[in-house]
């Protein structure tokens, strides 16, 4: 009995410091403002795919030379931001959020931050939505052969 106690407590031990670690995640806000950037200043390529709204950044810099991406279900009416929260927001630039893209990625790992898209909405207030993260993968080329009949094989 006494040992099923101890197995029990060191399950609950470890479980509480697994949890413990996952608090750990940074929220990364990012303010994607087209309209008051210039045309050829422009580095988003934002657009729409099946269920998904897409932001992709227009830099191949993270690996495979992918270009970095974030989605979000369109279903997602997001948050609204008073002045007070985003004034009091952490919002980093395009700089930063491009190392912070590659560094995720590079560790291949989804929880080191949570990216948070600020978008301005259609009455001049700001909202954000939760997004993910595409994790680059490798582009496999495939080449198709075709088996070409010799002339010998024509002849009979």
């Amino acid at each position: 009995m006494k040992y099923l106690l101890i197995i029990f407590l060191c399950l609950n031990i470890l479980g509480a410091y697994a949890q413990k670690r996952i608090n750990n995640i940074d929220s990364i806000y990012y303010l994607v403002d087209t309209a008051n950037t210039p045309l050829k200043d422009r580095m988003w390529d934002i657009g729409i795919e099946s269920q998904y709204k897409y932001l992709t950044i227009k830099c191949p810099c993270l690996k495979f030379n992918i270009e970095p991406t974030f989605i979000y279900k369109l279903k997602d009416p997001g948050q609204k931001i008073n002045d007070g929260y985003f004034s009091k927001l952490k919002i980093v630039s395009l700089a930063k959020l491009i190392e912070l893209t590659k560094k995720t990625t590079d560790l291949t790992a989804q929880t080191l931050y949570i990216f948070y898209i600020i978008e301005k909405d259609a009455n001049g207030g700001y909202i954000y939505h939760k997004t993910r993260l595409i994790q680059p993968r490798k582009k496999e080329v495939s080449i198709e052969y075709e088996n070409i009949p010799s002339e010998a094989n024509h002849k009979q």
